[in-house]
């Protein structure tokens, strides 16, 4: 829920409904069908799994997340050891909202996209990539967004108000306004394609403050490299079905686990890395066939 925005958890939080579970009483059963996802907010529960004790959880612990993306089996028990106070919220609410504010926020970034120069040329499937990783900033008025001088690897587009640019003046060593940007402009593109030393400043000049839709050169050149190779990329990618050719040929055996990162309902991800190469480490994440099976998500997965 962290990346969430607050209007979206306004919304989730007034769709959730209180809970009451007496001490003993079962709140979730393994195998049973669930569509409810719960808060806790008083009282303690114990977690177990075909019989075996896993956890016990508290207060602020959510569990049974799993009901709000899929429609599959629970894969624990989570038994009441106290009387416990719950929140819940059931998977179709949950995912309504989430589509509605998911597609309205993507097709808004779809049209500033389509509005800036450097992308209105694009296709439409990169447009859309562009706009999934497009992250949403706010800036006060008076705040520096980019400082001059300063090394950048961002891109802004203005969303909402006004900034003004800003630039030293050699003879005088002071600042001076050399241009006012506002809704649908945008700046700080050279950034992506190169190390970037900011040329100038950009201070948020608006009394209700800047809003910016931000990408970092990282995201863009994993999903769209730099822009001149553009085209050349899109035609290329199907031959290569999106696999990076240096893991080709890549084994299971050449992977050395070094730690687990994380447990869910349907596997685990494991930190790895290639041929013992310890300069870099990847995420692996390793899924039981037989369980996706079993509570029919192949098509999800």
């Amino acid at each position: 829920m962290k990346n969430l925005d607050m209007g979206q958890i306004r919304e989730i939080v007034d769709c959730m409904h209180p809970v009451e579970n007496q001490k003993d009483s079962i709140i979730i059963k393994e195998g049973d069908v669930g569509s409810l996802v719960y808060v806790m907010e008083d009282g303690k529960v114990k977690v177990s799994k075909e019989g075996q004790w896993l956890t016990n959880m508290g207060a602020g612990k959510v569990f049974g997340e799993l009901a709000i993306l899929y429609n599959c089996t629970r894969t624990a028990t989570v038994r009441a050891l106290t009387n416990c106070r719950l929140w819940a919220i059931d998977r179709q609410c949950f995912q309504s909202i989430m589509m509605r504010t998911g597609l309205l926020r993507h097709s808004e970034h779809m049209d500033f996209l389509r509005s800036v120069p450097t992308f209105k040329g694009l296709p439409e499937e990169t447009l859309s990539k562009i706009a999934d990783v497009l992250e949403e900033a706010h800036y006060n008025n008076g705040d520096y967004i980019i400082r001059q001088g300063a090394r950048g690897d961002t891109f802004y587009i203005i969303a909402k108000g006004k900034v003004k640019v800003t630039k030293r003046n050699s003879k005088t060593q002071e600042d001076q306004v050399i241009r006012l940007l506002q809704k649908g402009d945008f700046f700080g593109e050279r950034a992506l394609q190169g190390e970037d030393v900011r040329t100038a400043n950009i201070i948020s000049a608006d009394p209700t403050g800047v809003d910016c839709l931000v990408i970092d050169r990282d995201s863009y050149l994993q999903l769209i490299s730099t822009l001149d190779d553009l085209k050349q990329i899109y035609e290329d990618e199907e031959d290569k079905a999106g696999v990076d050719t240096e893991y080709a040929k890549l084994k299971l055996g050449d992977l050395s686990m070094i730690a687990t990162l994380g447990v869910g309902g349907f596997g685990r991800v494991e930190l790895v890395q290639v041929n013992n190469d310890q300069s870099r480490a990847y995420a692996l994440k390793i899924l039981k066939k037989h369980h996706i099976v079993k509570t029919k998500q192949q098509e999800h997965i």
